[in-house]
């Protein structure tokens, strides 16, 4: 992630959210070894498919590795995976049909067409103005605009 986006996020995020980028974590991904973000109990509640079907009361894990299946693991060994997410992120799955900017309904698709400077153009100007809830709607619970600059990058020739 470039210094200069993820400055800019965890700058414009609202009072209040924490960006997921200076979280820390104390464990690794049980897939890939990426060091996990933590989350809620009650953030991976508003993620998943049909949470009543699911014992989701304990410490989370978010993997931010781009391809890695795994979402959240819970620190009693629960995992979640993209296919277990109401919507889960085109960097996890690499569809783009997928979204990448879950408060505005930018899709992956939208990062890697002509219009991508102006659609994080918006986002930028949107979380400036207040107008966003990552921390609520954003898997991460944290900025997309890493993850979008991330996955730009990463869908290069």
């Amino acid at each position: 992630m470039a210094e200069g986006v993820k400055d800019e996020c965890c700058q414009l995020a609202p009072e209040g959210q924490v960006c997921a980028a200076k979280q820390q974590a104390e464990t690794g991904c049980l897939n890939c070894s990426a060091r996990l973000r933590p989350v809620s109990a009650a953030h991976v509640m508003r993620q998943v498919l049909r949470p009543m079907d699911h014992n989701v009361d304990d410490d989370y894990g978010f993997c931010p590795s781009p391809g890695c299946e795994l979402v959240f693991a819970g620190a009693d060994g629960t995992r979640f995976f993209a296919r277990d997410l109401r919507h889960p992120p085109a960097y996890k799955t690499g569809r783009t049909a997928d979204l990448l900017c879950y408060c505005f309904d930018f899709r992956g698709a939208d990062f890697l067409s002509d219009a991508a400077d102006a659609a994080t153009s918006y986002i930028s100007e949107r979380i400036r103005a207040g107008d966003c809830a990552c921390d609520v709607t954003n898997p991460s619970a944290g900025c997309c605009l890493g993850s979008i600059t991330k996955y730009r990058r990463e869908q290069q020739p």
